[in-house]
This record gives structure tokens, sequence and C-alpha cells, in this order.
């Protein structure tokens, strides 16, 4: 899974991004042609681009745009298979103005999403965390000004948080609490 020690974190898929984002010219034209599959109108209304960036003839990156009379067509949606197995390992949904609204993650390949980052603005707000793998969000973790400041943990997997953390800017812990009779209200505080 992707995992950071600090706070700074960055997704996999940002770190994709700039050779995708070389594939589709600011109009949403291929300069890339040779990595470009296909591209036709889906299902939805949107364009689907597929792009091949290992050229083993299958489809590593899916975006979709979206048509506008008045202006180049919008990004609205990327998906990313990082591993190159066939399944998406990252899903990523834009606003109208290309920041990244929200972007969802399978860091340990299992087909089954195990983070998620919503956005605000193009700043990560929150990030939504299975850290043991069964499928549940167990970990909460709140940003300001791209640093975590809180971290809302479920330890007992009853889907109530039991456990928070406050942090500095640094990212030192400056105080915990703790839900003792599992209510999810914090009973104990630490500073």
């Amino acid at each position: 899974m992707f995992r950071s020690v600090q706070s700074s974190w960055v997704s996999p898929a940002l770190l994709v991004l700039p050779l995708l984002l070389a594939c589709a010219g600011s109009k949403g034209e291929t300069d890339f042609k040779a990595g470009v599959l296909s591209e036709s109108p889906g299902a939805d209304g949107l364009i689907e681009q597929k792009i091949d960036l290992n050229a083993d003839g299958e489809p590593d990156v899916t975006n979709y745009f979206r048509e506008r009379a008045d202006a180049p067509r919008l990004l609205v949606r990327k998906e990313m298979d990082l591993n190159w197995d066939g399944r998406i390992d990252v899903r990523t949904w834009f606003e109208a103005d290309g920041n990244i609204e929200k972007e969802e993650m399978d860091g340990d390949f299992d087909g089954v999403v195990d983070w998620v980052d919503h956005y605000k603005g193009g700043s990560r707000v929150t990030s939504d965390i299975d850290t043991n793998n069964d499928g549940q969000f167990d970990l909460f973790k709140t940003y300001e000004q791209g640093r975590v400041r809180r971290k809302e943990r479920d330890t007992n997997a009853d889907q109530k948080i039991d456990f928070w953390e406050y942090l500095d800017d640094a990212g030192n812990v400056v105080k915990t609490g703790r839900d003792i009779d599992g209510d999810g209200v914090m009973d104990i505080r630490e500073d």
C-alpha cells in the first residue's frame, strides 16, 4: 500500500501524472500518437481515450473527456493501471478548473480501493484509508495547508472512531483522545 512516513506524501497518480499529461495537448488533442490506442464516445457521453504506456497493446490509462462548445474539452476522470495487470489501480476525478477533486487508490493491487483522498481547491483536505485490508476504512486524516493535522482511527473495527491524534506543524503528536465506552465520542483527552 502507498504509505507515508512524512506528511508531505504525494499520491502515486501525481507522480505519474506529468508523463500522462504529456500525452494530451492543451486542447485535448493527442501529441503522443504512438501511445494512444483509441478514442471514442463512451456510454456516459464522455470521450474515452485509451493510452498504452508500456507498448503491450493494452490500455494502461483511460482519460475521460467532456466536450464543451465554448472551451477546450475537459478532462473529467483518469483511470490508471500502474502495475499493468489489467485492473484499475488509481481513479482520479477533476473539477472544471482542472484541479483534482477526488482520488481512489488500490495500493496493494488486490482490486479493492484502500485509500481515498478528497480535495478542495486543488488541496488535499482528507484521506480515508483501510490500513488492515478488511474492506473498511479505519484511518481518517485531515489536512490543513498540506500537512496532516488530525488522525482519527477505528482501532476495533466497529466503524466508530475511538482514537484521535492532533499534530503540530512538524508532524508531532501534541494531543490524543480515546473513546473507552464505544459510543464514538472522546472520553479521555491527553495534552
